[in-house]
């Protein structure tokens, strides 16, 4: 095997092995952890103990904080408001230059979901918080058993292979004046949707909330509708997949089917995102929309088609809301004469 077919075989084998034992298991919120073992089983080599500790940290800080803002703050709507945007302004000032992606979704998601969970019962925004961290847990120690199972070292090495590319230089980091600039303008766009959503208590479609936040964190139209189409294609091939996957367990509604299932779909997957081709991030995030929808759709009848559907909707109005702001925000904010 070479070292893509590797990595093929240690995200089909690593994910459906995380699904059999989620979803045989089913403990509360089981099938976020399949999702996180997605997310790490991408990764070329397992991130280390280390920085999965620093990224477990950061969503316990982040899920407490949401749920002192679901018990303390949520009675107070101005003073929930300002404490909401202070932290957003945090975030997008401190992670979005300089951290992964990944670590500024994960503050997001506790500051921002959990509060509005809380909207409907203190106990739900506790479960929710507690689900997140143990699924988190769960989905970083099957992603480091497969890496460790199945190791990249296993590919045969071909005679005369080429060299690794050399990486580009990082773009040039923006001045602190700019860096505020830019914070300020995500957090004015993503606490006018949190205002948004909480006010009229859209917990059900708090996922076009989330993605608001995250795109915000790129303020530039032209890098969020960049981000939109990627969402919107991701969506696409997940939720075609989830149909079909659907589908057929309707036909056959066996644990053992599923993870046939499962393992067919991740396999298609998977040789799609190591390909290398230029859809291969689309593909991933695909992968990840298929495991949500999975998640929130079996065992509940024709729910598969309908979950999709919404979820396309909620990706585009977040999409267009957030390009939309961004030029109102960056349009008021920025002084007259550089605008010219």
């Amino acid at each position: 095997m070479n070292v893509q077919a590797v990595k093929i075989v240690r995200m089909t084998v690593g994910l459906t092995a995380t699904v059999a034992v989620s979803y045989g298991i089913a403990w509360p919120l089981s099938f976020v952890a399949p999702i996180f073992a997605a997310i790490f089983l991408v990764f070329p080599v397992w991130i280390g103990w280390k920085m999965a500790l620093q990224l477990i940290g950061r969503l316990i800080f982040s899920l407490f904080i949401g749920l002192v803002i679901s018990e303390y703050l949520l009675g107070f709507p101005v003073l929930c408001i300002l404490v909401v945007g202070l932290l957003l302004f945090y975030i997008y000032y401190n992670d979005t230059p300089a951290a992964p992606p990944m670590a500024t979704l994960f503050m997001t998601i506790g500051v921002i979901m959990v509060p509005i969970m809380g909207l409907s019962g203190a106990e739900l925004a506790h479960l929710i918080a507690i689900g997140l961290c143990f699924n988190m847990t769960c989905g970083l120690f099957f992603a480091w058993v497969f890496h460790r199972l199945i190791p990249d070292n296993l590919a045969v090495q071909e005679a005369g292979a080429r060299p690794a590319a050399v990486k580009p230089p990082s773009p040039p980091q923006p001045t602190p004046e700019e860096r505020v600039r830019l914070a300020l303008i995500s957090t004015v766009v993503a606490l006018t949707a949190v205002v948004l959503f909480f006010s009229l208590n859209l917990a059900q479609y708090s996922l076009a909330m989330l993605y608001i936040c995250f795109m915000a964190g790129t303020p530039s139209t032209v890098a969020s509708f960049q981000v939109m189409k990627a969402n919107s294609l991701a969506t696409c091939l997940g939720g075609a997949a989830i149909i079909v996957a659907f589908n057929l367990l309707v036909a056959v509604p066996t644990y053992l089917f599923l993870l046939a299932v499962v393992l067919l779909f991740t396999f298609l997957f998977a040789v799609k995102i190591f390909s290398g081709g230029p859809y291969a991030a689309a593909f991933t995030s695909g992968l990840t929309t298929f495991l949500v929808l999975l998640g929130s759709s079996t065992g509940v009848d024709k729910a598969a088609s309908t979950n999709f559907y919404l979820r396309i909707a909620q990706v585009l109005f977040a999409g267009v809301f957030t390009i939309v702001a961004l030029r109102v925000v960056e349009h008021l904010l920025r002084p007259r004469k550089k605008r010219i």
